[in-house]
C-alpha cells in the first residue's frame, strides 16, 4: 500500500487496536546499538542512542499499555497468536536495555529495574512454556520471535554484573542457553519441514543473537576465554550464513519484521569489538549504524502516514 493510500484511508479503519506487537523490538535495536558504541566511545554517540531507546520504550510500551486496557480484546489475540506471542518479551528486554543504560548514573534505580525486568522476562517465558506443558502450544510456534523471551535471558547477566548480581547472572545464563540448546534444533527442524511466511523471513537474524550475547555473557561473567571464542565464532559462523540467505529474508520488502536484524547485529558487533582489530570492529559498528538507522527512519516514515494503526 503506497503512502498516500494509507493516509486516505478512513478514520474507522485506523486504530490503536492494530497497533503492532513487534515494535516492541524497536528499543532492543536501539539499546543494542547504543552499547556497542559506548564500548569504543561513550559521549556524544553512545548516551544519545541510549536516550532514544528509553524514550522508545517508554512510549511503545505505554501505547502497548493504553492499547490493552482500550482493546482488550486485541491484545489478548496478540498473547494467543503463536507467531507473536513471543514479541512480548521484548517489553521486558528494553526495560533490561533501559536499565543498563541508566547503570552509570543512577546505579540504585537501574538496580531495582533490572531486578523487575528479570522477574517479568521469567513470568513470561514460564508462562508461555506452562502453555506449551498443557498441551495448548502448537508447531507455529516455531518461530525465531519465540527465542526473545525463553532465551533473551542470556542477555541479563551482562547488565547484573556491574550492579553486583553476578551470581543472578550465572543462573540466568544458565536458563537462557539450556533453553537455547533446546530450542534452536526444534526451530531448524521446523524449517526443514516448511520456510517462514515471507512478513517472518526478517527473523531469520534472530538466530545470531544467542551465540553473541552468550559470548558478551561470558566474559562479563568472568568465563574462561576459549567459551567466549567458541560462542563467538559460532556467532560469525551464523552470521555467514544470514548474509548468504539475506536477499530470500528480504524478499517480502519492508515490514516490521525488520527490527529482527537490529539487535542480533548490534550484538555481534559488540562481540566482534572485544575479539578482531579495531577496523574491523569499527567498520562492523559503522554498517550496524547504518542499517539500524535506516530501519528507524523507515519505520518513523510509516508512524508518520498513520500505517502503524492500520490492519496488518
Amino acid at each position: 500500500m503506497t503512502d498516500a493510500a494509507v493516509s486516505d484511508l478512513p478514520a474507522e479503519s485506523r486504530s490503536l487496536a492494530h497497533f503492532p506487537l513487534p515494535l516492541l523490538a524497536v528499543p532492543l535495536g536501539l539499546g543494542g546499538l547504543g552499547l556497542a558504541w559506548r564500548e569504543v566511545w561513550s559521549l556524544p554517540v553512545s548516551e544519545v542512542v541510549l536516550a532514544l531507546m528509553v524514550l522508545a520504550w517508554v512510549t511503545i510500551l505505554g501505547t502497548h499499555l493504553l492499547r490493552a486496557a482500550r482493546h482488550p480484546a486485541a491484545a489478548l489475540a496478540d498473547w494467543r497468536n503463536p507467531m507473536r506471542c513471543g514479541f512480548v518479551g521484548a517489553a521486558s528486554i528494553g526495560m533490561m536495555l533501559s536499565a543498563a543504560a541508566l547503570t552509570p548514573y543512577l546505579p540504585g534505580f537501574a538496580r531495582g529495574l533490572l531486578l523487575l525486568a528479570i522477574t517479568l522476562h521469567l513470568g513470561i517465558g514460564l508462562a508461555l512454556l506452562a502453555r506449551v506443558l498443557r498441551g495448548e502450544g502448537s508447531a507455529a510456534m516455531l518461530v525465531p520471535p519465540l527465542m526473545i523471551p525463553l532465551v533473551g535471558n542470556v542477555l541479563a547477566p551482562i547488565f547484573c554484573v556491574p550492579l553486583g548480581l553476578a551470581t543472578l547472572g550465572w543462573m540466568l545464563f544458565g536458563v537462557g542457553m539450556l533453553l537455547w540448546l533446546a530450542l534452536q534444533p526444534l526451530l531448524l527442524g521446523r524449517l526443514f519441514e516448511a520456510p517462514l511466511p515471507p512478513p517472518l523471513r526478517p527473523s531469520l537474524a534472530i538466530l545470531l543473537a544467542p551465540s553473541a550475547v552468550g559470548a558478551l555473557a561470558i566474559q562479563a561473567l568472568g568465563g574462561p576465554l576459549p567459551a567466549f571464542l567458541a560462542l563467538y565464532g559460532l556467532a560469525a559462523f551464523t552470521f555467514a550464513l544470514l548474509l548468504l540467505v539475506l536477499r530470500h529474508m528480504l524478499g517480502a520488502g519492508f515490514t516490521l519484521g525488520y527490527w529482527g536484524f537490529t539487535f542480533p547485529l548490534a550484538a555481534f558487533t559488540a562481540a566482534t569489538i572485544k575479539v578482531a582489530p579495531w577496523w574491523i570492529g569499527l567498520g562492523m559498528l559503522g554498517l550496524s549504524t547504518l542499517v539500524i538507522g535506516a530501519i528507524a527512519l523507515a519505520t518513523l516514515r510509516l508512524a508518520l502516514n498513520g500505517a502503524l494503526l492500520r490492519p496488518h
